[in-house]
């Protein structure tokens, strides 16, 4: 089952890269049209039971829900739609020029559900309100302030960010349309959603195969995959995140998301200040038995730490995957580490490569992660052991720096930034000195190639890149939806939903 599971995995990646390819922001697919596929009017109507919860809010700005949130692609649409290769489409942008710390988006002639026109002030507005909501704030903590120049608007950053473009996914409202949690914002999507969650055509879109969509309300989160399976809704998203993997019976394909799992390691000391033991432990690290095994095949390895799907990082020079015991051995045996101490562990008369992994225990996923990563570095010549600990436990000591290797996990933004690994939460234990370091610095701020940056990662091995997570997408059998998409834009976009 394992074998099988990783296969669709790597099935549905190459699917992806061979119909999401990285295209270029100014000429990028436009969605939200009247038409779909080869341009006909689709002829068999498609109607669709999505789930919400009653508790929480529509407006995609208070949502806590993944659920909630994800219904804004129903009457929503963003300036640009990241697809599944992290490449930038325009849907409500016309086109993004600039660089650095400024850029200028030029929006498309557009109209709102309720036939105003779309404005630059209407784009400033909702980028405002995002940046204050926690979900899409901390996607954009970056960004600075929004300004309208005639029918464009400037952003300007704090510091630069790679491939800012994708970024902007926030919906985009009529302005004054979403202050509160009550509110339900007036969007440019092909359908309009009213506070008692009715849901109706927006008579200034043609819609796509989908003609109705009827919500149906899910008191308990616990309950979805039953309400999928006894047909109370059509479509339904499990990512995981609890380290739990559930079986949902139905239609289903694994989308692997943008959440990077890794080995953190402490460079500031001991065996681990050496970039070539800490080399060692990234060749001797299984990342392939990580994923099939550990994580019971709902991730997909890598040898770099961007997404295995990023059109961007395709062709670089890069390390592996699986595991070469010999080569770490080689490295360790290159710098020293070929002779016992009294206790038993290699040194190389200064160090041991006596080491603790330090986990989550309360993450089943990432518990089992830090056993194979254990068990593939003593392979190679390491005295690993595991160390699990609460949540509460685990955050305090990641924080305080009092670990030599532990097992963590990043959602990046939808641009891939690894800035939370360069001055980020997930920095802690890394040298500020090293090149890398720098390296990163200038590759952000667009001075040097992916392709330099990747090699510079690959000498200074800051950390070591595990797997990305996968999350399943079930749904009906008479249903195929939209996964052109990123993983976080879980419905994608419903008017290139079609029947099966």
């Amino acid at each position: 089952m394992k074998r099988k599971a990783l296969a669709v995995l790597a099935l549905f990646s190459a699917f992806l890269l061979l119909f999401c390819g990285c295209t270029g922001t100014e000429n990028g697919g436009e969605h939200g049209e009247n038409t779909i596929g080869d341009g006909q009017t689709p002829t068999q109507a498609v109607s669709v039971s999505l789930p919400y919860f009653e508790s929480d809010s529509f407006n995609p700005y208070f949502a806590v829900s993944a659920e909630n949130r994800a219904l804004s692609a129903l009457f929503c649409e963003p300036l640009y739609r990241v697809n599944a290769a992290y490449s930038a489409e325009s849907v409500l942008a016309k086109s993004i020029d600039g660089g650095g710390t400024a850029y200028t988006v030029t929006l498309k002639s557009a109209m709102f559900s309720n036939g105003r026109s779309v404005s630059a002030a209407d784009v400033i507005y909702s980028f405002n309100t995002a940046k204050n909501s926690e979900w899409y704030g901390a996607r954009l903590a970056n960004v600075q302030s929004a300004k309208a120049q005639g029918n464009a608007v400037v952003f300007t950053l704090t510091s630069p960010e790679p491939y800012f473009e994708n970024l902007l996914t926030f919906p985009v409202v009529r302005q004054g349309t979403a202050d509160t949690a009550d509110a339900v914002p007036v969007g440019t999507g092909a359908f309009v959603l009213s506070a008692d969650g009715a849901v109706t055509e927006n008579p200034q879109k043609t819609r796509g195969a989908v003609q109705t969509v009827n919500l149906v309300q899910i008191h308990d989160a616990n309950h979805l995959a039953d309400a999928l399976e006894i047909g109370n809704i059509d479509y339904a998203f499990a990512s995981f995140s609890d380290g739990t993997y559930t079986r949902i019976v139905a239609q289903n394909t694994f989308v692997t998301m943008n959440n990077l799992v890794y080995l953190g390691m402490n460079s500031t000391s001991g065996a681990l200040s050496s970039a070539a033991v800490r080399t060692a432990v990234y060749y001797a690290a299984d990342k392939d038995a990580v994923a099939a095994s550990a994580y019971r095949g709902c991730a997909e390895s890598t040898a770099l730490p961007f997404h295995p799907a990023f059109c961007k990082a395709q062709g670089l020079s890069v390390g592996q995957t699986a595991a070469d015991t010999v080569r770490a051995s080689e490295i360790l045996g290159k710098v020293g580490y070929n002779r016992y101490d009294k206790k038993g562990f290699l040194t190389n008369g200064q160090n041991t490569l006596q080491m603790t992994v330090l986990v989550n225990g309360e993450n089943g996923f990432r518990l089992s992660a830090a056993y194979s990563i254990a068990d593939s570095l003593n392979a190679a010549g390491f005295s690993v052991t595991v160390e699990s600990v609460d949540s509460t436990t685990y955050s305090a000591r990641i924080a305080s720096g009092a670990f030599t290797l532990y097992i963590g996990e990043v959602k990046l933004g939808e641009n891939m930034s690894l800035s939370p690994f360069f001055g980020g939460a997930a920095s802690v234990g890394t040298d500020s000195a090293l090149p890398v370091v720098a390296a990163y610095a200038a590759f952000a701020a667009g001075e040097l190639s992916l392709a330099d940056f990747a090699d510079a990662f690959l000498d200074d091995m800051p950390f070591v890149p595990l797997c990305y997570r996968a999350g399943l997408a079930a749904y009906s059998r008479n249903l195929q939806p939209d996964f052109s998409a990123a993983a976080y834009d879980m419905y994608g976009d419903i008017t290139l939903w079609t029947a099966s």
